[in-house]
């Protein structure tokens, strides 16, 4: 089941390339999947309504629908699907390049999403989440950019990833 429901869930992205995206997006069991292209789940606008009419009980208070970190550049990108894409720094963003280990930590007790790079903790880069999320990512269409994705083991309370 990919559906992150409660407690702590960590993955690990092996990135190949620099223009890829990943992060947390809201289960949308409901939406039909031959209406479009919705692998870009973030830049189009006029799909907001299609994924808004997903909403359930399910996704808790929170309003932050989609949240991913950029490899190009290190920044954090939400949106709640009503408004545009909100990019921010963030306390210790950082690019990855190709061959680099993306972490993140979706921590729904908390309602935190942390990130690691090559199992250093660069920090949390989004907080104020609550209900249900998947693992997302997205590619450009026509980069040669690659990502493989692994269940993780949790960090230590010190905040490093095992080896």
């Amino acid at each position: 089941n990919c559906v992150m429901k409660s407690g702590s869930h960590y993955a690990e992205f092996q990135i190949t390339g620099s223009l890829t995206f990943i992060g947390i997006v809201r289960p949308m069991p409901g939406l039909d999947a031959s209406a479009g292209d919705f692998c870009f789940i973030g830049d189009d606008h006029s799909f907001f309504p299609d994924f808004l009419a997903q909403r359930s009980d399910d996704w808790g208070d929170s309003e932050v629908h989609s949240c991913d970190f950029s490899c190009r550049d290190g920044k954090m990108n939400w949106t709640n699907w009503h408004d545009e894409i909100e990019e921010k720094d963030w306390d210790g963003m950082e690019v990855c390049q190709s061959g680099d280990t993306l972490g993140m930590l979706l921590n729904l007790d908390e309602g935190t999403l942390t990130v690691y790079k090559n199992n250093r903790r660069l920090g949390m880069m989004k907080d104020e989440l609550s209900g249900q999320y998947c693992w997302y990512v997205n590619l450009f269409k026509h980069s040669a950019d690659t990502v493989s994705i692994k269940r993780g083991t949790l960090p230590n309370s010190d905040g490093a990833t095992t080896a």
